[in-house]
């Protein structure tokens, strides 16, 4: 192994610290490297391995073999976490080593499954099961659920979110910006009716400084454990709020259920559509694609096809 020059610093601090020095990424993403990061560390120092320059590219396949069995116990809902995971480790070798990392790869050196963009059976959290378990959890979670299934926020971002400055946004403009805790740092824009501000109203009762993490937890990666405990402990993944929210926005837009939603096959869905709305498929592939632009932009994605995973 090469010489990283972080001296005796542990394996954390020595990955925090290359990420800060030496990543050309913004200041979010490499939050999110760190957050990753960090289960690694966890991961490795239950093996013995508390230092950089322990850290081999065997013992970070293995980790990725490691990843690969959750993701088939079902502690993952998709390969794409166990894939970002991988991802912030070969990002903070390559730096440490100045470039001279060799690249784990998550499919071919570690068997984790290729990821499935469109599933046959929708994972939205139905809404007598979203108001259950609103009256199961505390009010600090039923708030960030209402938030999350509102505006199809991520978990992450529905703690940092600061209740105050959507609420003037949402009055002022009809829609609230989503900056903090969002991926690789891209700030979208998502529509604001009344019913969103009343959920804004809500979650202001019980905001703390500028976000929702309650003052005692002090941290996000703290109230972060406390959420997923809670949503092991009641059998429910905080994405599939998400997933109600885009099948809800693609029925506001396109005056018809998604795929998903109706158990319209995603090949034929387009004959299905323009038969439920009693047009053209051609007019309909175009409603279609408008309305899974317009989604995937708000639950802040790139690319329209991820609108599939959500939609079928």
């Amino acid at each position: 192994m090469p010489n990283y020059g972080l001296g005796s610093r542990k394996l954390f601090d020595a990955g925090r610290l290359v990420l800060r020095q030496r990543s050309p990424n913004g200041f979010k993403t490499q939050n999110d490297y760190i957050d990753r990061w960090r289960l690694f560390c966890a991961y490795a120092q239950a093996h013995g391995i508390q230092t950089m320059e322990a850290v081999s590219r065997d013992f970070v396949i293995g980790y990725g073999q490691h990843l690969q069995r959750q993701l088939t116990a079902g502690v993952y809902r998709s390969a794409s976490s166990p894939k970002n995971y991988l991802s912030a480790v070969n990002c903070v070798m390559k730096l440490a080593t100045d470039g001279d990392w060799q690249t784990v790869k998550p499919g071919l050196d570690c068997g984790i499954a290729r990821r499935q963009f469109i599933p046959r059976h929708t994972k939205a959290l139905s809404e007598t099961r979203h108001r259950h378990l609103q009256q199961a959890l505390g009010d600090r979670l039923a708030h960030l659920l209402a938030l999350q299934r509102t505006f199809g926020l991520r978990l992450k971002e529905s703690c940092l979110l600061n209740p105050k400055a959507a609420l003037k946004q949402a009055e002022k403009f009809g829609f609230i910006v989503i900056t903090a805790g969002t991926k690789g740092g891209r700030r979208r824009q998502v529509p604001c009716d009344d019913h969103g501000i009343g959920v804004l109203k809500a979650a202001l009762t019980l905001q703390c400084g500028n976000s929702m993490i309650p003052d005692e937890q002090l941290s996000y990666v703290k109230f972060r454990k406390a959420c997923y405990e809670q949503a092991r402990r009641h059998g429910f993944a905080f994405h599939s709020e998400r997933h109600a929210y885009a099948q809800m926005r693609y029925r506001e837009l396109v005056k018809a259920p998604c795929p998903l939603e109706a158990g319209w096959p995603h090949k034929g869905r387009l004959a299905q559509l323009a038969d439920y709305l009693g047009i053209t498929e051609s007019q309909a592939k175009a409603i279609d694609a408008t309305a899974r632009l317009t989604i995937a932009q708000e639950l802040g994605h790139a690319r329209v096809a991820i609108s599939h995973a959500y939609l079928g």
